[in-house]
């Protein structure tokens, strides 16, 4: 999407499900773009937390301390993998890590909705210094790419929790507006 709105030459190499130990397969897969590339673009992690998952812990049981633990033991494997990532780009390419939208709904539609929100903000907490410490960029204006169309409001950009196919993603309006801000950051940034 921000290939399309930057008029840029982009490649898609993103794959459904995909967790940390899937990436050396996909920059094997990506090695011939990555040999040109000047911007890398990426996410990774919510799926190694399980993101629909531990929202449900937290809806369900109010476990914000045990998801929260779970999210800050990533750290050393995301900057595994974002060196893995960077090792495996130009040393010239620039590298930016597309955080989380928080697209948890607001006005109490969800029992303990604080608690979602604080899930998603300590992810991406732990994205952001994992970016730092391995020297990436950090895309913060994602985080509130939804703000207003939060799941549950009358216009979503996201699939709700309780989607059988694509829970807790974005649909496209959501995919769109990260898209739009990832190209406003790397526009600002060539």
């Amino acid at each position: 999407v921000a290939g399309n709105i930057l008029q840029w030459s982009a490649v898609n190499f993103a794959k459904g499900g995909a967790v940390m130990k899937d990436i050396a397969g996909q920059l094997v897969k990506a090695g011939p773009a990555l040999a040109t590339a000047s911007h890398v673009v990426f996410t990774i992690g919510g799926n190694d937390l399980g993101v629909a998952s531990s929202l449900m812990q937290v809806i369900l049981s109010n476990d914000v301390s045990g998801v929260s633990q779970k999210a800050k033991d990533l750290k050393a494997r995301l900057i595994a993998t974002y060196n893995l990532i960077k090792g495996a780009a130009r040393p010239n390419t620039k590298i930016f890590v597309v955080p989380y939208v928080d697209f948890i709904s607001v006005g109490n539609k969800l029992p303990n909705e604080a608690g979602c929100h604080k899930i998603i903000e300590i992810l991406n907490d732990v994205l952001k210094e994992a970016s730092q410490a391995a020297g990436l960029d950090f895309i913060e204006s994602v985080k509130t790419a939804f703000r207003g169309h939060e799941m549950f409001s009358a216009d979503p950009f996201v699939d709700s929790l309780f989607s059988s196919s694509n829970a807790a993603h974005p649909n496209a309006k959501g995919y769109a507006k990260i898209g739009e801000l990832v190209a406003a950051h790397l526009s600002g940034n060539q």
